[in-house]
């Protein structure tokens, strides 16, 4: 029968279960010690020091108070500390050098608030303060990066008070320091042109207004394809204007002009039928999938042919977003309220000598897939006020992803061929944890309901909750929503709508 472990075993055992668990370092115990001696010396003075507990550079600030009145003065003092175990270097019963990391005197130095390092041995309760702007105010002593410490003059306690009231500045003298050193990688909402025709296309124009010329291109047969503009007297396309659906719009011969040279052109006339024709170009990109809305400025997604569910931005990691979709009725699930559109604003920017698609997500909110829901503005005004970064951020992705996804063997090619959102690398971020709590109401420059209430008011009168703003927002949300031909499709309340005009093969 086998034997257990011994006693002496059962104690290894045991030893080394605990030694796996974990273990506090001196040197974090040490920093402890010389936050609790500042807190003390400060106190004794008859001041308030505020310690953070995230710490990036300054550990803490000091509230100066009137000896006289004890009332709090509107002087501040930023602190840090470094608290040592073992001599300084150098240290004699007098003094001490101490130098400091680049990167911290870098941080010390980048901004005009007040700065003091306070150097202690905790477990001697000894303390001293360095004045860093004074100490560090030319050149070769930055460079050197170097302080040397009296040790009897620069004592950090009762004698110091008067001395710290000269180097504290006001409070509301606009103090900062630059962001705190912290690499990070910035997705941006740029969405790059890799590649795009090599000619444009001009001549003189069949018609003057957008309205006439998409009644020219009503009377053609079959897809018309490419996009175009309008602009003094001519008509301007990536497609050749010599033949093909596009030839109706042209009342003279047709000149070819090199991209390169409109792409890169300094003149603001040229560089404005540029983006403009880039705009129209990705709206004919996706003509029969995304539909312009004239009235907003924007493209969303079109009704499916069933009126079902659709999603799209689907990638690693990723489920996708629902980008149309239902929203039934709470009192009658049988009745469909509205259809909800995933948007987008588009901005076309030169930047760097590269060409940008700047993304802006929205949405569109239509009573039967088409017409425009009578509460849209309602329904805008709600979402946009619960709107935050990581919602923004997620739709910008899932555009990008729709955006650049690989064309299939039977679908057109595009004439714009987008590259994955531009990224940066900086040297200073910001520490999430940093941030406060997200506000509970934010405003809207675009929306003339920015009140919360008002906003709560009227979805309430039309019967929509405002947490079913999202419910097609959540990745793989509307999935149970039966979108098959087959089955009966479910009866559409009727709106007074306002529509968004009439359909034509070109935006007007």
């Amino acid at each position: 029968m086998p034997r257990g472990p011994s006693r002496r075993g059962l104690f290894e055992l045991e030893a080394g279960a605990v030694s796996r668990g974990k273990t506090v370092v001196r040197q974090t115990l040490v920093g402890e010690s010389g936050i609790a001696l500042i807190h003390k010396r400060v106190t004794e003075m008859g001041y308030l020091f505020h310690p953070r507990r995230v710490d990036h550079g300054i550990d803490g600030h000091i509230d100066l108070v009137d000896p006289g009145s004890r009332t709090v003065l509107n002087l501040v003092l930023l602190v840090q500390s470094k608290a040592s175990g073992l001599p300084f270097p150098y240290e004699t019963e007098t003094s001490f050098q101490y130098t400091c990391a680049e990167a911290d005197l870098n941080y010390w130095l980048s901004g005009n608030a007040p700065v003091i390092l306070i150097l202690s041995h905790p477990d001697q309760d000894e303390a001293w303060w360095v004045d860093v702007k004074a100490e560090f105010a030319d050149a070769r002593r930055r460079a050197e990066r170097t302080v040397m410490v009296d040790k009897r003059r620069q004592v950090f306690g009762a004698s110091a008070a008067g001395q710290l009231l000269r180097v504290a500045v006001p409070k509301d003298s606009g103090l900062f320091l630059a962001s705190p050193p912290k690499k990070e990688t910035l997705t941006s909402n740029l969405l790059p042109i890799v590649t795009m025709p090599e000619v444009i296309f001009l001549a003189p124009a069949a018609a003057t207004t957008y309205p006439a010329a998409g009644a020219l291109l009503a009377d053609q047969q079959g897809w018309v394809r490419g996009g175009w503009i309008l602009r003094d007297g001519l008509v301007i396309s990536f497609a050749d204007l010599t033949d093909g659906a596009l030839s109706v719009l042209r009342a003279g011969d047709v000149e070819r002009h090199e991209t390169a040279e409109w792409a890169a052109s300094e003149d603001i006339d040229i560089q404005h039928r540029f983006m403009d024709l880039l705009a129209r170009t990705l709206a004919a990109d996706y003509r029969g999938d995304l539909r312009w809305h004239n009235d907003r400025k924007h493209l969303h997604f079109c009704a499916t042919p069933t009126l079902g569910p659709r999603k799209e931005g689907k990638a690693p990691g990723r489920r996708g977003h629902t980008v149309f979709g239902p929203y039934r009725s709470k009192k009658d699930p049988d009745v469909i309220s509205f259809y909800k559109h995933a948007a987008l604003t588009t901005r076309f920017r030169r930047l760097g000598g590269a060409w940008y698609c700047q993304l802006g997500p929205d949405y569109c909110f239509t009573s039967d897939g088409w017409q425009e829901y009578q509460y849209a503005d309602t329904l805008l005004a709600g979402i946009k006020r619960l709107d935050r970064h990581a919602a923004v951020a997620g739709w910008t992705r899932t555009w990008a992803t729709y955006l650049t996804q690989q064309a299939d063997l039977f679908a057109a090619e595009k004439a714009l061929v987008f590259g994955e959102l531009a990224a940066f690398e900086v040297d200073r971020g910001i520490d999430d944890r940093l941030w406060g709590p997200a506000p509970e109401q934010t405003t809207d420059d675009t929306d003339d309901l920015t009140d919360g209430a008002a906003v709560d008011a009227a979805l309430a009168a039309a019967g929509i909750e405002t947490a079913d703003l999202f419910a097609l927002d959540d990745e793989g949300a509307g999935d149970e929503i039966p979108a098959t031909p087959d089955e009966p499709q479910p009866k559409t309340r009727r709106r007074r709508a306002a529509t968004t005009g009439r359909r034509t093969e070109g935006r007007s």
